[in-house]
């Protein structure tokens, strides 16, 4: 069989042509779609879907923050708003990445704003806490959730909706 190209084909030349090139096509589309799940695999953590309510309930602490210094998957958050846990969280907090290297690992950028779902982790006589993996913790303003009736909300607006405003973290010098 013989494949051509150009627009001057007689009907039976075209027609092995067109075969040709959809089958061309095809494998393209196979090997991209390959290269798409295997990159993803390698980088993306595997969860189960959970809706923000349990995600809230997972969490043992719930807050916004802005990345203020960021150095081998630890972080200094400044703490704006907390839903969950504001009795202990103070208004500057480290954040370490437990999964630093592993499919779950976090990427927070210094000067971002995030809302955090996070647990409590102790290292000696420093205080630190955790992101959790397969929960709700991303950058603000960047995902919508369904909320009420066909409405699509910020997922920190949804908070705000279903637990108030938040509260401010408590001073430092407690």
């Amino acid at each position: 069989m013989r494949e051509v190209f150009f627009s001057g084909a007689n009907s039976t030349e075209r027609g092995t042509g067109e075969v040709g090139r959809m089958k061309k096509l095809e494998r393209l589309l196979v090997l991209a779609l390959c290269w798409v799940w295997g990159a993803g695999a390698a980088h993306a953590c595997r969860c189960d879907p959970i809706s923000p309510e349990a995600g809230f309930d997972r969490a043992q602490y719930v807050f916004t923050g802005k990345v203020v210094q960021s150095e081998n998957h630890a972080w200094l958050i400044e703490v704006d708003r907390v839903w969950k846990g504001h009795e202990r969280l103070a208004r500057t907090i480290k954040l370490m990445d437990v999964y630093a290297t592993l499919d779950c690992e976090f990427f927070f950028q210094p000067g971002q704003r995030y809302v955090f779902f996070a647990i409590l982790a102790k290292g000696g006589r420093e205080v630190f806490y955790h992101p959790q993996a397969c929960n709700w913790t991303r950058q603000l303003q960047s995902t919508r959730v369904p909320a009420e009736g066909n409405e699509s909300i910020w997922l920190e607006d949804l908070i705000a909706r279903e637990h108030g405003p938040g509260e401010q973290p408590r001073d430092e010098r407690r």
